[in-house]
């Protein structure tokens, strides 16, 4: 799936079939989201295209939407693990803190979901 993604991103034809078929099921302010959010990408460089094409099939695939959270957090932990490596550690305090601040902000959610 990750391979997919990239492709779409990397690729401007396929970017744009990807955007269309999207398109297609999207209607009122997901549409308008969708449309702004794809005229920033169209012309950006691979990882602002490629983050717009992540955010919106996580946001329509369920199993993909379990596991970003997760990603996320790797992610951030890995970053301040480079960072750490190259010294920089001021860097990967940021990094941590933002790890530990997104784990937080998850927190909330869960709480907030389980109260509704």
């Amino acid at each position: 799936m990750t391979e997919i993604l990239y492709r779409i991103a990397i690729n401007d034809e396929r970017f744009n079939a990807w955007a269309k078929k999207k398109k297609k099921n999207l209607d009122g302010r997901f549409l308008d989201i969708f449309n702004f959010g794809y005229n920033e990408s169209v012309n950006a460089g691979h990882h602002t295209r490629l983050t717009f094409v992540c955010y919106w099939e996580i946001q329509e695939n369920g199993s993909l939407a379990k596991v970003a959270p997760a990603i996320t957090q790797a992610s951030l932990m890995l970053l301040g693990q480079r960072l750490l490596e190259r010294n920089k550690l001021n860097e990967t305090e940021l990094a941590h803190n933002m790890s530990v601040n997104f784990a937080r902000l998850l927190g909330i959610l869960g709480a907030k979901d389980e109260e509704e």
